[in-house]
């Protein structure tokens, strides 16, 4: 029998974490603090070939004076961007630091602090080019993806001034803030670094008023992009209000940065919208380095991209407005249950598709991870909720479930929190008493990861037939986690509303799967488990049709056709705007708005 410590870490990928203390935040030392020579321009480098992007590499890449210059505007001088595990090698190695990067590997805030660092490393490297914490300190330490140089922006300004800089110059630019991104969008070879995770700052307005001077009518929380979750949480409470955000490991979802701009979704997105339809108004830096503001009344065409279209695609955000809403208690259902085979598992993951469209109308929402064939769990929110109301709701299901034959229930529990804050710290970001599954029970920043998603209409679950198939490709994943975070107030949204996928609002939930692998995997080894993960949900791909599509921020590498399982027939109109406000392309980013022509690093393009 499988038992919850013992599940499959592809379960814990999306929001576990360790419990991992804060690590030291990277310093601009003497040795680091200025570009190297390597900096300058070699006369024997060649230049950017035609419609390409510059850099660090050609010719065409800035001269140290120049980058000096720069630098002497910042707000922090333009450092060497490092591998994670630069000093783990020669001629490089340093035993203390070394030590330390040993000893945070996995920890997603030692990361997050590092300007070079991703929450999954596969995205640090090139294969031939990589600079493994954990290998000997005679291995080859290269440069791999991450840039060349950086900026640490901590200013509106910083921002503009390097924008500005790049666009006048093509430079590859890459934008990164705490490195929690499922396609490695913060790095990117021989490009120039604009670091916003030390940007940071929160105001609470108890009635926001637009930049044209409107009002709102609504409370909210505005934040500086390296601002992260675990803060905004603690920082609303404070306020008496809720915000809604990623519940990621602690310290590596930014609330200023990629999780709101790529949509967003949260369990109790239900109740509240997602992360992108709370967004009230954004201050972005174009392109080309210019600033606006952008909002239901200035520049709507921009705002309407933003909010879904992913970032930094349409500039970078320097300042997030999220709608913030009343505390309200939460009442929470915890599950669990083994099942003694195929039949017994597809039996009750059929069972509870079913309950799920009378669930969302009685306004529940959550999680529910899986091991195929062994395990099945819930974590499920009701606001405003309580015993009687959770039994008449929640209650057909669980007697449902314990007449399955071979169905072992192991956990079923209640318990109300104050508010979602309560809930949050005790279930996801430090618990002591664990309910049910353990999401903090594995650490897994550090690991070679590969992601996929799709979405799941409501019409599937209200079809007996469909629904047992869905059940049954269930069955075929080795373990994943449903996200059921569709219908309420989602459904009631027009799908126009921003550039989110319009299927979004047809939806119940999404399903997530993860792929892992050591970082000394071949990479035909990777390459087979990144095609086996897209394989394991083209059964559910097939049953949605035109109506299913992926999560912006848990996409799938290798998903037929981007842009349309991204945005749907929202991409026509977000590339438009994209050609409008960045007409050389020079904010691309994996899978992003307008990079369908470009190679796999966005720096040339194919035709």
């Amino acid at each position: 029998m499988v038992s919850p410590s013992s599940v499959s870490l592809f379960l814990s990928l999306l929001i576990a974490s360790s419990a991992a203390k804060q690590g030291p935040s990277i310093r601009f030392s003497s040795t680091t603090s200025q570009p190297s020579a390597t900096s300058s321009a070699a006369s024997a480098a060649p230049t950017a070939a035609a419609g390409c992007k510059c850099t660090s590499s050609d010719s065409c890449w800035p001269s140290s004076s120049e980058w000096a210059a720069l630098s002497a505007q910042l707000s922090h001088p333009i450092f060497n961007v490092l591998p994670a595990g630069y000093y783990c090698h020669d001629p490089n190695y340093n035993a203390a630091l070394c030590n330390a990067a040993l000893q945070n590997a996995g920890d997603s805030i030692w990361r997050s602090n590092q300007p070079g660092a991703e929450q999954s490393d596969n995205w640090e490297f090139l294969d031939g080019s990589a600079c493994d914490i954990t290998t000997n300190r005679t291995s080859p330490c290269g440069q791999g993806r991450v840039p060349s140089l950086g900026i640490n922006a901590t200013t509106v300004q910083d921002i503009e001034l390097a924008l500005k800089f790049a666009y006048d110059r093509n430079l590859k630019v890459k934008i990164k803030n705490t490195g929690h991104d499922f396609l490695g969008r913060g790095l990117g070879p021989g490009s120039l670094m604009i670091w916003t995770h030390n940007f940071q700052g929160m105001e609470f307005s108890p009635s926001f008023k637009y930049a044209d001077g409107s009002d709102s009518g609504f409370p909210a929380v505005s934040v500086s992009p390296g601002t992260q979750w675990v803060q905004a949480y603690g920082f609303a409470s404070d306020n008496n209000v809720v915000v809604v955000g990623g519940i990621g490991p602690e310290g590596s979802v930014g609330a200023g940065g990629g999780w709101p701009l790529g949509g967003g979704h949260n369990i109790l997105s239900p109740t509240y919208g997602f992360g992108s339809d709370n967004v009230l108004e954004i201050d972005l830096v174009l392109p080309n380095g210019t600033s606006v503001t952008v909002n239901k009344n200035q520049n709507t065409d921009l705002f309407w991209a933003a909010r879904g279209g992913g970032g930094p695609s349409f500039g970078v955000a320097t300042r997030l407005v999220h709608k913030a809403h009343e505390i309200s208690p939460i009442y929470a259902y915890f599950f669990e249950a083994f099942t003694n085979g195929t039949d017994s598992f597809v039996d009750l993951v059929d069972t509870f598709q079913q309950a799920m469209p009378a669930l969302t109308d009685a306004g529940w929402s959550g999680y529910y991870p899986f091991e195929a064939s062994a395990y099945f769990a819930l974590m499920y929110l009701l606001p405003n909720g309580d015993n009687d109301k959770g039994n008449s709701t929640m209650g057909p299901f669980i007697e449902a479930a314990k007449a399955i034959p071979g169905v072992t229930i192991k956990t079923d529990a209640t318990l109300t929190y104050p508010n979602y804050q309560s809930w949050f710290v005790a279930n996801i970001l430090d618990p002591v008493d664990v309910i049910g599954f353990n999401y903090t029970g594995a650490g897994t920043s550090g690991s070679g990861v590969d992601t996929a998603s799709w979405l799941l209409p409501r019409a599937l679950f209200e079809d007996p037939t469909q629904s047992h198939s869905m059940a049954e490709a269930i069955a075929a994943m080795p373990a994943g986690i449903g996200q059921h975070v569709g219908g309420g107030v989602i459904a009631q949204t027009d799908p126009d509303f921003n550039a989110m996928h319009p299927n979004w609002r047809k939806s119940l939930c999404d399903i997530s799967i993860f792929g892992a692998w050591a970082d000394n995997a071949t990479q035909p080894a990777i390459d087979a488990i990144r095609t086996g993960v897209t394989d394991l949900l083209a059964p559910l791909r097939d049953l949605t049709g035109a109506d299913g599509g992926q999560y912006l921020n848990e996409p799938d590498l290798l998903v037929p056709d981007y842009p349309t399982a991204n945005w749907g027939y929202h991409y026509d109109r977000l590339l438009s705007i994209k050609q409008q406000i960045d007409p050389t392309n020079q904010l691309l980013v994996i899978q992003g708005v307008g990079a369908t022509n470009w190679d796999s690093e966005q720096i040339c393009p194919l035709s």
